[in-house]
């Protein structure tokens, strides 16, 4: 069975990789080191880095915003997955997602 390529793709160089994490560490006002920490779960981004790299990559703001503070809650309550789905339950019962019956 062949591959298919599409032709839309544009391939993109080691160097202008290189350029990109240049642009999004220096958009973010942070180095590359801690960005490449970010990416890999070892660091949490600023709520102002995250919003200045939602701009670079158009990327919806909220919805960025949304993704660092489930990335907080997950990172703070790992030791404690009960209490932490109990979390969830009340805040989508709050948002009128979710309802709980209480006895």
């Amino acid at each position: 069975m062949g591959h298919l390529y599409s032709k839309k793709i544009k391939s993109v160089t080691f160097g202008q990789w290189l350029r990109t994490l240049r642009a999004a560490a220096a958009a973010a006002n942070m180095d590359q080191a801690s960005l490449s920490k970010a990416e890999l779960g070892q660091r949490l981004l600023t709520k102002d880095q995250v919003g200045k790299l939602a701009k670079l990559y158009r990327i919806n703001k909220t919805d960025a915003e949304a993704r660092l503070m489930v990335e907080k809650f997950r990172q703070a309550e790992e030791k404690n997955p009960a209490a932490a789905r109990h979390a969830l339950m009340l805040l989508a019962e709050e948002a009128g997602i979710y309802s709980v019956e209480r006895k």
